[in-house]
C-alpha cells in the first residue's frame, strides 16, 4: 500500500470508526432500558466487528486485540449466559470509550507531526459521511435537469440567437461542471472492496487443506459508490470458488508440475470510460468437453457443437445449474453464477470467462466507472429506440450487403481493409417489426479486444442518457441492462455493448 493510499484509508478509518463507536454508544444506551432486546447485542456485535476489520486492514494489531476482547465479553451476554444488567452496561460504555481512545491514537500517530506548528491540535479529518441514499437522490435531482436541459436546447434550436438560446448554452455550461462535481462525490477507491479479500483467501484455504497467495493490483482505482456497494458479493462469490474448486490441493499441484501453493491475482486496470477487474487462478480449470457432454445428454447442445468461453459461461450462470453430481473436477463451479451475473446488471456491469484445463481460470468483470449519467448514441429499430454507450463506439460506416462475405460461417464486412464479424440488432433483440430500410448504417463496436459491426435501423444522434436500472423479466436479453427516459419523453432501452461483442 502506497503512503498515499494508506493516509486515505487511515482518514477514512477515522470517520468510520467515529461513527461506529458513536452508533455502539446509542445502542448501549438503548439496550440498558430494553435488555431483553436481542437485537441490540447483535447491532453492537457488528459494530466491534466492522472496527476489528478495518484496523486488521490496516495493521493495527493491538486494536483488533482490544476489540477481540470486547467481542468476547459480549459472546456470554448475547447466548444468555450472563445477564445484562447495569454492571455489564457500565463496563461496555466504558470499553467503548477506551476504544475510542485508541482509534484517536492510532489516527494521530499515522498523521506526520512534522507538517504540523508545535503546540497545534490535530485537524480534523477531511471526510464527511454521507448517507447513500442522499447521493442516490441527488443524482436522480441531476438526471432530471440534463433531461430538462435537452429539452431546453432541442427548442432553442428554433431560434438560435434569441435570449433563451443564450440562456439555454450558459446553463449548459454551469450544468456540465455541477454535474461532474456531483459524480465526483460519489466515487471512491476499488481498495474499499478489496481490502478484506486477503484475509478470506487465506481462512478459506486454511479451512480447505490448501496454500494459496493472492496478489492484488489497481485497488487505487475509483468507481460509483453504488458500484462499490454491490460488488463485493460477487467478487467474494468468485474467489470461494476459485479457492474451493479452482485450486488443487499441494499433492494434486505437485503431481502436476505445479508449485504446491496456488495462486490467485486479482487486477483492475482502466479500460476508456469502464474499468476491468479480472481474477485470475493458475488451478485445475474448467474441463468444457465434459460441461458439453452433459449438455448434449440433456438435449441443450448438438452432438457436434462445442462450447466457446461464452457458451461455458451461459451454461454455468443457467439458474440451478450444477456440475457436482458428476463433473467432480469442477464441482459446484457454476453453483451460484447466476446470482452473480444478475447482481452485476444491476449497475450495468458485465461478466466474461477464459479457461484453460490445467492451466487456470479467468473471471473478468466489466465496470462502469460512474452511474446515473452517460454519453449515448441512440439507434432506432423499427418504432423502437435502443441507447448505445459511446464508450466502446469506435465510428459509424454504411452497411454494404454486396461487400459482406461469408468467412467461417459468419457474416463480416471489410472496413478499411478488416474483416469486422457483423451481428444484426434486429436477431439479438428478436425484433418482429417490419422489415428493415434497404439502407442502414453500421455501428462498430469496441470491446474485450474484439470488433464487431452492430447493423440497426438507423442513427438519431447523441444524447446524454440518465440510465435507470430495470427489474429483469425473464426472458429478457442480458445485453439489456437499463432504461432511460429521451427529451420528448419517451423511453428508451440501454445496451451493454461489452457483451455483446
Amino acid at each position: 500500500m502506497t503512503e498515499l493510499n494508506r493516509a486515505r484509508y487511515v482518514a477514512l478509518f477515522a470517520a468510520e470508526s467515529r461513527s461506529l463507536l458513536a452508533l455502539g454508544r446509542r445502542t448501549v444506551a438503548t439496550w440498558r432500558h430494553e435488555p431483553d432486546d436481542a437485537a441490540a447485542g447483535a447491532e453492537l456485535f457488528r459494530v466491534l466487528h466492522t472496527i476489528k476489520g478495518m484496523a486488521a486492514s490496516l495493521a493495527f494489531q493491538a486494536l483488533v486485540d482490544q476489540v477481540h476482547a470486547a467481542e468476547s465479553a459480549l459472546v456470554p451476554v448475547r447466548s444468555g449466559e450472563r445477564a445484562a444488567d447495569a454492571r455489564w452496561f457500565d463496563e461496555t460504555e466504558r470499553t467503548l470509550d477506551a476504544l475510542a481512545t485508541t482509534c484517536e491514537a492510532l489516527v494521530e500517530g499515522e498523521t506526520p507531526h512534522a507538517a504540523r506548528p508545535a503546540g497545534t491540535a490535530l485537524a480534523p479529518t477531511a471526510i464527511v459521511r454521507v448517507d447513500q441514499a442522499r447521493l442516490d437522490a441527488l443524482v436522480a435531482d441531476l438526471g432530471g435537469l440534463v433531461t430538462a436541459r435537452q429539452e431546453l436546447e432541442r427548442r432553442a434550436e428554433a431560434d438560435s440567437i434569441s435570449p433563451v438560446a443564450r440562456a439555454a448554452l450558459a446553463m449548459a455550461r454551469r450544468l456540465d461542471a455541477v454535474q461532474d462535481r456531483i459524480l465526483q462525490v460519489r466515487l471512491a477507491p476499488l481498495g474499499e472492496a478489496f481490502e478484506r479479500i486477503p484475509p478470506m483467501v487465506r481462512d478459506l484455504a486454511r479451512q480447505l487443506g490448501k496454500e494459496v497467495t493472492i496478489e492484488l493490483r489497481g485497488d487505487d482505482l475509483e468507481v460509483d459508490r453504488g458500484i462499490l456497494a454491490l460488488l463485493p458479493d460477487p467478487l467474494l462469490h468468485l474467489l470461494r470458488n476459485a479457492v474451493d474448486h479452482g485450486i488443487e490441493s499441494p499433492a494434486d499441484r505437485r503431481a502436476a508440475g505445479k508449485r504446491p501453493a496456488g495462486r490467485l491475482t486479482l487486477m483492475a486496470q482502466l479500460d476508456r470510460d469502464s474499468i476491468l477487474i479480472e481474477l485470475t487462478d493458475d488451478g485445475a480449470g474448467i474441463d468444457r468437453d465434459r460441461v458439453a457432454a452433459r449438455e448434449h445428454a440433456e438435449g441443450r447442445l448438438d452432438e457436434d457443437a462445442t462450447l466457446s468461453d461464452d457458451g461455458l459461461l451461459a451454461v454455468l450462470a443457467r439458474p440451478g445449474f450444477s456440475t457436482a453430481a458428476s463433473l467432480t473436477d469442477v464441482s459446484g463451479r457454476g453453483v451460484g453464477l447466476d446470482a452473480v451475473v444478475s447482481r452485476l446488471h444491476q449497475v450495468g456491469a458485465s461478466l466474461s470467462l477464459s479457461t484453460i484445463p490445467g492451466r487456470g481460470t479467468a473471471f473478468t468483470i466489466r465496470l462502469p466507472m460512474r452511474l446515473g449519467i452517460v454519453r449515448a448514441l441512440v439507434a432506432g429499430l423499427g418504432q423502437e429506440r435502443y441507447v448505445l454507450p459511446l464508450t466502446h463506439v469506435a465510428e459509424l460506416v454504411a452497411w454494404d450487403p454486396d461487400a459482406a462475405v461469408r468467412v467461417d460461417g459468419r457474416i463480416v464486412l471489410p472496413v478499411r481493409g478488416e474483416e469486422v464479424p457483423v451481428v444484426d440488432l434486429r436477431r439479438l433483440l428478436l425484433h418482429r417489426g417490419p422489415p428493415p430500410p434497404l439502407q442502414r448504417p453500421a455501428v462498430i463496436l469496441e470491446a474485450n479486444g474484439q470488433r464487431i459491426a452492430l447493423l440497426t435501423d438507423r442513427v438519431l444522434g447523441q444524447v446524454e442518457a440518465v440510465v435507470q436500472p430495470i427489474d429483469r423479466p425473464r426472458g429478457m436479453p442480458r445485453w439489456i441492462t437499463g432504461a432511460t427516459v429521451l427529451d420528448d419523453g419517451l423511453p428508451a432501452l440501454m445496451l451493454d455493448l461489452a457483451s455483446v461483442v
